[in-house]
């Protein structure tokens, strides 16, 4: 599913009201490609009782929206077609666990800040993405402490994914590895089940 806001219809210049503007939107999207995938090393997906099913590019086209803060608040938004790393695993009872590696993008030329792409998406795709499991939808999100994801401390935040009639449980996190956006996600059929290795993922060479 493709967020569109206001700003489809393109703006002729920057307009500003009680002190916000917007910024006009760029013509063409902006290209990118992750630069090196994250992967559940094989033993450590032998440990967690996962095998990996899916090793993968695939590219995404989405909409980001982005505000900017400054003597000025600016609002933007930029069409992009990213080109993203796949790795899924599947383990017994249902569970499974998928890594996605998104390029970060930058928004507007010259700025220093660069978006991760993936939170533009509808949530069930992400999840599908990452972990090559369909979901109809993805609710009750919230935070749920921290894991360790790359090395870096990253809030866990928990989900359910619903299927049909059935619940999941979900848990993900999120972090950055350079120009690089790494989104985590594990699935099983009740909390408890959840097997989440964040802190074995490593970067492919």
């Amino acid at each position: 599913m493709r967020r569109r806001d206001l700003l489809a219809g393109g703006l002729a210049g920057l307009t500003g009201v009680a002190g916000c503007g917007l910024v006009p939107e760029e013509s063409d999207p902006v290209e990118a490609s992750a630069t090196a995938p994250a992967t559940l090393p094989a033993a450590a997906a032998a440990d967690a009782g996962y095998e990996r099913t899916v090793a993968e590019t695939a590219t995404v086209e989405t909409t980001l929206d982005a505000d900017l803060s400054g003597d000025v608040e600016l609002s933007a938004s930029r069409d992009a077609v990213i080109t993203l790393f796949r790795r899924a695993y599947r383990g017994d009872g249902g569970r499974r666990f998928g890594l996605a590696t998104a390029p970060t993008v930058r928004i507007i030329e010259n700025s220093e800040s660069r978006y991760d792409p993936i939170p533009s998406l509808d949530p069930a795709r992400v999840v599908a993405l990452a972990t090559d499991r369909s979901v109809d939808a993805v609710r009750d999100p919230g935070a749920s402490g921290s894991v360790t994801l790359l090395g870096t401390e990253t809030p866990r935040e928990t989900a359910t994914a619903s299927d049909g009639g059935a619940d999941l449980a979900l848990v993900r996190a999120r972090v950055r590895a350079g120009g690089d956006a790494i989104t985590a996600v594990a699935l099983a059929p009740t909390a408890d089940a959840v097997r989440a290795p964040f802190d074995a993922v490593a970067r492919e060479p």
